[in-house]
C-alpha cells in the first residue's frame, strides 16, 4: 500500500510543480496577488492553486487526511495515516522570482512514511518508497564529504527579522563554529541541497510537519538525522501538536558535532 502512496506523493508534487513553475516563467511579479496569513506568513495565489492540485490528486486516489500548510485546520488531530503538504516553500523567493523555493507532499502511517520534494525552477525531483531514494526517477545513493566544521556552510533558516534579533542577543553563540552561514527562506530547497550532498546540515527555527516531513521521509532512507535542538528524534505528533524550538536536518557526523555546539 505505501508504494501507492509515495506514488501519490511524487505525482502532486511534480503536477504542481510544473504548475508552479510555468506560472513564475508567465507572470509580472510586480503584480501578484499576495498578502500575509499572519506576521511574515507570505502567501500569493500560486500557493493556493498549488495546495489545490496536489489536494485534488491525493483525494483522487486515497481517502487520508491531509495536513497542509495552506488548511491546517481542516486536519484531525487523531489522524494516524495522513498526507503531508507545504505547496510552496519558499514564497518569499519565488514571488521575487527567484529560483530557491522548493514543495512538498509525504505521507505517514504508524512508524512508515514516504514522500516527494521538488524544486521545479531546477527541474529536480527526489523521492522515496519504503526501500529506496530517487533523483530524477533513478535509484539515488548520495556520497557526501566535508571539510572541518569552521570551514563548512550552515543553513540557518528563522522566520522574521524580530526573531533574528532576539535569537542572535540570546542562544546563538554556536554559529561562530561556522565560516558561512545561508539563509533561503525555505526548508525543501536548503533539504534538496542536504539530501544531494551538496550542503552538511541545516537548523530551522520552529518549523512544523507539512514544511519538514518529506526531508525526514527521504533523509532517514539514505541516513540523515531529524532531530530537535537536544538530539531527540522527533516524532510526528511533536512536529504537529507541539513545535520544538529547533529542528536540525543534517548528516549525521556533522549533526552530531552540531549537537554538541548547540548545547555546550
Amino acid at each position: 500500500m505505501i508504494k501507492l502512496e509515495s506514488k501519490i506523493c511524487l505525482d502532486s508534487v511534480k503536477a504542481a510543480g510544473s504548475e508552479l513553475k510555468n506560472f513564475q516563467n508567465n507572470n509580472n511579479f510586480k503584480n501578484i496577488e499576495k498578502w500575509n496569513k499572519f506576521e511574515a506568513g507570505l502567501v500569493t495565489q500560486a500557493d493556493l492553486k498549488s495546495d489545490e492540485i496536489i489536494k485534488k490528486i491525493i483525494k483522487m486516489n486515497s481517502n487520508h487526511n491531509i495536513l497542509s500548510e495552506e488548511s491546517r485546520d481542516d486536519f484531525s488531530l487523531s489522524s494516524d495515516k495522513f498526507f503531508c503538504v507545504d505547496p510552496l516553500c519558499g514564497t518569499v523567493p519565488y514571488s521575487n522570482n527567484l529560483n530557491s523555493w522548493g514543495l512538498t507532499v509525504s505521507f505517514f502511517s504508524d512508524n512508515k512514511s514516504v514522500g516527494a520534494i521538488g524544486c521545479p525552477a531546477n527541474n529536480e525531483y527526489i523521492h522515496c518508497d519504503d526501500e529506496n531514494v530517487y533523483f530524477n526517477d533513478e535509484i539515488f545513493k548520495p556520497i557526501a564529504s566535508f571539510p572541518e566544521m569552521i570551514d563548512m556552510t550552515l543553513c540557518l533558516e528563522i522566520e522574521q527579522g524580530k526573531n533574528w534579533s532576539k535569537l542572535f542577543k540570546e542562544e546563538l553563540d554556536w554559529v561562530k563554529n561556522f565560516s558561512y552561514i545561508n539563509s533561503f527562506a525555505s526548508a525543501v530547497y536548503p533539504g534538496f541541497e542536504i539530501i544531494k550532498g551538496n550542503l552538511p546540515v541545516m537548523a530551522i527555527y520552529k518549523i512544523s510537519l507539512e514544511h519538514v516531513g518529506g526531508l525526514m521521509s527521504i533523509g532517514e532512507k539514505i541516513g540523515l538525522k531529524s532531530t530537535d535542538g537536544f538530539g531527540n528524534d522527533l516524532k510526528t505528533d511533536k512536529l504537529i501538536n507541539e513545535v520544538p524550538e529547533w529542528f536540525i536536518f543534517g548528516w549525521p557526523e556533522v549533526h552530531e558535532k552540531l549537537i554538541k555546539k548547540i548545547n555546550n
